[in-house]
């Protein structure tokens, strides 16, 4: 995951107005969101290129699965609610309310080979279910999402995964933030077998990137040559912790955990 700047996004001509008028039938006529589909699928390449075509959650190469526009709070119904709640349908053409999401992370899936499950479909879980907000009048401002967003700046920052087996793991010692990844790990459907493989692949392969900068930065003498050598070796690491690369966010994360733990050199990298 990582933090996703939705006002890079160029919408179509026209889409504003579309947009408005679709929620004036839905909100004043008693029409059905999914009727007025169009108005969000139309969305998905510009919603697709600010990240490269990856899930905005797992950043998971582009090819895993079909993507599609999400409502982050769910537009038809809420699985949580403790009341009956016919889904935030105020917020069904909202910009703000739209994920550009993979089928694995999305939609309800069993993993028959590593006995998992998940998919978010109409879940929305709060820290509070006493502030879930029923209809438009409603602020939704006080509503604590359980899940992560990657729309909210520095979110991404609390998703890491496992050196050993490439599971999702929490990036944080706050334990109100830890419950939040856990949810997020299982709704998302993160802990997927396949999902867990691709990362470790991905972590094997920064980790060797990472000692072969280690090499070139002790040799560094102050010629300008081994200078060159040693930026020429951060080049793919950088490569891999930027947005738009596989799994961007838990690299960068581990990343992070490594230049703590053994590599200080690597700050440079970090910003």
């Amino acid at each position: 995951m990582r933090w996703i700047d939705q006002d890079k996004i160029q919408l179509p001509e026209g889409w504003i107005d579309r947009a408005a008028r679709a929620k004036q039938r839905v909100m004043v006529d008693g029409a059905k969101p999914d009727g007025s589909s169009e108005i969000w699928r139309c969305l998905k390449d510009p919603f697709a290129a600010v990240s490269d075509k990856r899930c905005w959650i797992c950043e998971a190469p582009a090819a895993r699965s079909d993507n599609a526009i999400d409502h982050f709070r769910p537009k038809n119904r809420v699985a949580e609610a403790l009341e009956e709640h016919s889904g935030y349908k105020w917020l069904a053409f909202e910009l703000s309310n739209f994920r550009y999401i993979c089928t694995f992370c999305n939609s309800k899936r069993k993993d028959r080979s590593g006995g998992t499950e998940g998919g978010k479909a109409d879940h929305f879980p709060l820290e509070d279910e006493d502030s879930r907000a029923y209809c438009e009048d409603d602020d939704i401002d006080d509503e604590a999402p359980l899940l992560l967003d990657p729309c909210e700046e520095g979110e991404w920052k609390l998703l890491g995964c496992s050196v050993e087996s490439g599971s999702p793991v929490a990036a944080t010692d706050d334990p109100n933030e830890c419950a939040r990844v856990s949810v997020s790990i299982l709704l998302y459907h993160l802990h997927q077998d396949a999902l867990n493989k691709m990362r470790l692949s991905q972590i094997r392969d920064l980790d060797q990137k990472i000692v072969a900068a280690k090499d070139r930065y002790y040799e560094l003498d102050g010629s300008a040559k081994r200078q060159k050598k040693y930026r020429d070796a951060l080049k793919p690491i950088l490569r891999m912790i930027s947005p738009g690369s596989d799994f961007s966010g838990e690299m960068y994360n581990h990343l992070k955990k490594r230049r703590v733990t053994e590599h200080p050199w690597l700050q440079t990298l970090l910003g």
